[in-house]
């Protein structure tokens, strides 16, 4: 008998019938029948699909599935399946019933208790006919949010409208409750570039030139003024109209051009940068990608814990396939302490916790976080998947959370494209191959092995670097029962041999239990003693203990990566095999490799470019293949002549030293004995950060002042140009004055005897510092005997004879007084001779023979008065202006001299003003009155 079998979507796990059935002291089976069976005596005839059912396999899941790849599997175990088919054979089924429709709708339907039917929520759909679809909302007034491919689409409308009419449509495949808006996964506060190697990536390939790769970031918009952006950025029709700082610190720590800071270089400095707005949890369409050259995507924001592999996620499975070079990297979250609250690990706390269905994705990268010393965070949310796949498959350093952790991730890629583009004539990889590598050169920090708190380990930029430009890995296709055969030699004092299989995977249906399509096996055998190897494989079972047990040699039936380690294999020949175990067409893989030698020792911190803060903590950091050594690590300041002891007694295995450095500035080196070998690092140096100040800022030119540094005579100037930080001036002083300079941004870095540059300063504009031409601030203030304190704040007493004090009398400037020599920055002079009401002074430097005139400064005086008139008499036409001693609320009248009320207005501020436009020439009064009424102020105004 032959079974028609179509594709047909699901997203409510059995998992959850399963423990809600128990719990309600219901059969699993019955809770299986409850919510998928169709009930043909109340459901209306349109719900009947006489072909769809509900199955339950005598034989299981082993035959079965194998038979019919594409069926919802609701509970492989327990042998229950939706199919559609003409005919269904006895001899296979112990149960039948019609299927309803409830198959198409995800796990948050369910476990959501308080979804209501009347209320409007987002939903996310996958269809097959988007004109039929379009009609249908469009006659139902339902506005489409955002869609992809025309057959993912989000919409808005009643719960009742999805469950009572939209799932019942042949074209809807799959509806998904849309999660709540996306969220950025916290702030970096702090950057550590050698967790990762970045530093090593970057002294060992200083020229890799990352120009032509474009990287996007899915979020909110970074800030393009940011200077590390500058001639870099490229604006997309997706951006979103809110700029954040966490966009911008993902940005920088991706593609940052280290023009603000040392710690804003990012990794792949000189790629393009561009973003999109995640309020689209849907992949961006694929013509956006190929029109902005877009290869690396990164995604450092999530929703809630979500377990099951919904439309979103199938979404970003087939967008790779579909953008075979593109790179989906996606933050783990930070909710690594909190509960699932649904699937097969519901409520268990600590566990499968990554927040968003889109990370359950099959193909993209998820990466969750690592601390200083390769702790992973209780907040970095880990695996497994809803299905048991590995999750998160990396980490990376994020003290504050997974963000940062994406973003190096990110970052790493897209310098990994760079490289193989550079000897690939500008082709770049394919996404399956970087995804290997990755894997492949991450280094182990929670367990040997994967597990589901770091997957396959911390991110190792240079070694991903490395192994991309030096071709080790394969590449291959698959057919169902192929075998493909690759020799490896493995020398003597070979350790640490890791193999990792890595495919792209068909997208799978929305809403299986496993996510598994095309199922791959890895294979390694010595070719002399017949042993054979298998990958590493986790204890999936939803038990906390199991779920933390070591990883077992076997074969691996859920995840599109499988790896091989051997710790100290064997000398000789072996093969590696990949088996197309079960596939549908034909399916393209690629291998990586990496092998390690015993007895070898490389500092990874500090390397040639490294910077150590002196007097403050500093961490060495090493990779090593020693066994249970112990080394001696000491520093010399005077190139290697001598040497002084840091440690005697340092556990090489650990990988790292926590050092207070000494307070000096130097050019050092420091090295490590392990028996008799002696390993020497690259030269660095111990250095402080200069705080230059802007002493003088006139219209021709800007001087520059900083401290001297004991042991450093030049230091080189620096100015921002069209991308990137270049050198402007050298100088053996400790100041600098720029003329008719271009840039306004403006760095200064110590240099070293040895022509070598030292920690740099922060870039700063220099014309937002405050500072004026000598003449940076004057204030007027009244003391508490009536006096004006008149401050004059220079930016230099350079080239300043003398500075004089003026006051406006009767609308001239009369000199009041001066103060000569000038010898520091904050000239004061008190006068006493003050008028009541406004009283105006301004000061004078005099430079070289030449006048610099400061702002004007202003005080008022009373002299135990309530109320001043300003100016009187006064012109016709010309404002008059009332000024009071304290804020005291009252009516302001204007009588002519028939006594004739002209003018009554509330007086509100301490200056009031009165418009005397219609006045005619002559005398006034002015009378004030309190809220009482009470008269409190009288006067006479005279206008001529």
């Amino acid at each position: 008998m032959i079974f028609k079998v179509v594709p047909f979507f699901l997203s409510a796990l059995f998992f959850l019938f399963y423990t809600c059935a128990y719990a309600q002291n219901i059969h699993p089976d019955e809770a299986i029948i409850s919510r998928y069976a169709l009930q043909l005596t109340d459901t209306s005839p349109h719900e009947q699909k006489q072909n769809i059912f509900l199955v339950k396999v005598k034989t299981g899941d082993t035959v079965f599935s194998k038979s019919y790849k594409n069926l919802i599997v609701l509970n492989p175990a327990a042998g229950w399946f939706i199919i559609k088919a003409d005919t269904l054979p006895q001899q296979f089924f112990q149960k039948v019933f019609p299927a309803g429709n409830n198959y198409k709708l995800n796990s948050s339907f369910f476990v959501n208790k308080e979804l209501n039917r009347n209320i409007q929520y987002g939903f996310t759909l996958k269809i097959t006919d988007s004109l039929q679809l379009l009609q249908y909302l469009s006659a139902h007034h339902i506005n489409i949010l955002s869609s992809y491919k025309g057959i993912f689409f989000i919409i808005k409308t009643e719960l009742s409208f999805v469950t009572d009419s939209l799932i019942h449509k042949d074209y809807v495949l799959s509806v998904g409750l849309f999660a709540q808006s996306p969220k950025e996964e916290m702030v970096i506060n702090d950057f550590d570039n050698s967790v990762n190697s970045i530093n090593l990536f970057a002294s060992k390939f200083p020229g890799l030139s990352s120009s032509a790769i474009t990287v996007s970031v899915k979020e909110n918009l970074p800030d393009t003024n940011d200077i590390d952006f500058k001639g870099r950025f490229r604006y997309t029709p997706n951006i979103s109209p809110v700029v954040t700082t966490h966009a911008t610190t993902m940005a920088t720590i991706i593609a940052g051009g280290g023009n603000s800071f040392i710690s804003g270089k990012g990794i792949a400095w000189g790629s393009n940068i561009t973003s999109s707005d995640f309020s689209n949890l849907l992949p961006d369409e694929n013509s956006l990608y190929k029109e902005y050259n877009i290869s690396v995507q990164n995604h450092s924001y999530g929703t809630q814990p979500e377990n099951f592999y919904g439309p979103e996620a199938n979404a970003f499975d087939e967008s790779l396939i579909d953008n075979p070079t593109l790179v989906y990297v996606f933050s783990a979250g930070n909710s690594g302490a909190l509960a699932p609250a649904d699937g097969q690990y519901k409520n268990m706390h600590g566990f499968a916790n990554i927040t968003g269905n889109f990370k359950q994705a099959k193909n993209i990268i998820t990466v969750g976080s690592v601390d200083s010393f390769y702790h992973v965070p209780t907040a970095s949310s880990k695996g497994p998947a809803y299905d048991g796949r590995i999750k998160p498959e990396l980490v990376a350093y994020g003290n504050d959370g997974s963000s940062g952790a994406a973003a190096i991730t990110s970052g790493t890629a897209a310098a990994m494209q760079a490289a193989y583009a550079g000897l690939h004539h500008d082709s770049l990889p394919a996404n399956a191959l970087v995804k290997a590598i990755l894997i492949n050169s991450a280094d182990e920090v929670f367990n040997e092995g994967p597990d589901f708190y770091s997957g396959y380990g911390n991110v190792n930029t240079y070694k991903s670097v490395q192994n991309i430009s030096t071709g080790n890995y394969f590449t291959g296709k698959s057919s169902r029962n192929s075998i493909d055969s690759f020799p490896l030699h493995i020398p003597p004092k070979a350790e640490n041999v890791k193999i990792s299989l890595v495919w792209d995977d068909v997208p799978a249906q929305p809403g299986t239990f496993t996510a598994l399509v095309n199922d791959l096996d890895l294979e390694l055998k010595n070719k002399t003693t017949g042993a054979v190897y298998l990958p590493w494989v986790l204890n999936s079972m939803p038990d906390s203990d199991l779920l933390l047990s070591a990883p077992q040699r076997k074969r691996d039936s859920l995840n599109v990566v499988e790896q091989i380690t051997l710790s100290q294999p064997s000398a000789g020949d072996y093969m590696i095999y990949v088996k197309g175990y079960n596939i549908i067409n034909t399916q393209a893989y690629f291998i990586a490799l990496e092998t390690d030698t015993t007895g070898t020792f490389q500092f990874i911190s500090p390397v040639t470019a490294d910077h150590f803060i002196a007097g403050n903590k500093a961490i060495i950091r090493w990779n090593n293949t020693y066994h249970n050594a112990t080394g001696k690590l000491e520093y010399s300041l005077n190139k290697g002549v001598n040497w002084n002891l840091i440690s005697n007694n340092i556990a090489i295995s650990k990988n790292y030293y926590n050092w207070q450095s000494p307070d000096t500035t130097a050019v050092a080196l420091v090295r490590m004995t392990i028996g008799n070998d002696i390993y020497v690092s690259d030269t660095f140096d111990f250095c402080t950060q200069l705080s230059p100040q802007v002493i003088l800022n006139c219209n021709d030119s800007v001087r520059i002042r900083w401290h001297s540094i004991k042991g450093i005579n030049m230091y080189i100037v620096q100015q921002l140009g069209d991308k990137y930080l270049q050198p402007l001036a050298n100088t053996y002083d400790t100041s600098i004055t720029l003329k008719n300079n271009p840039s306004p941004f403006i760095a200064i870095a110590p240099v070293f005897d040895n022509n070598r540059k030292g920690l740099s300063s922060y870039t700063f504009n220099y014309t937002a510092q405050g500072a004026g031409c000598y003449i940076n601030n004057f204030l007027a203030d009244l003391t508490s005997d009536n006096k004006a304190d008149l401050f004059l704040l220079l930016g230099t007493t350079d080239e300043i004879d003398s500075v004089q004090f003026q006051q406006m009398i009767h609308n001239d400037w009369q000199y009041i007084g001066s103060v000569k020599p000038v010898t520091t920055l904050n000239v004061h002079f008190l006068y006493n001779a003050l008028f009541n009401g406004i009283n105006t002074f301004r000061a004078i430097a005099w430079v070289n023979g030449n006048q610099v005139i400061s702002n004007e400064a202003s005080i008022y005086f009373f002299n135990n008065i309530d109320f001043i008139a300003r100016p009187n008499p006064l012109q016709r036409g010309q404002d008059l202006i009332i000024l009071s001693s304290a804020l005291t609320p009252g009516t302001l009248t204007v009588f002519d001299v028939a006594g004739r009320k002209l003018i009554e207005q509330n007086i509100q501020n301490t200056e009031t003003v009165i418009h005397t436009s219609s006045f005619a020439s002559g005398i006034y009064f002015l009378v004030i009155y309190d809220e009482s009424r009470q008269k409190i102020f009288r006067g006479k105004i005279v206008i001529q």
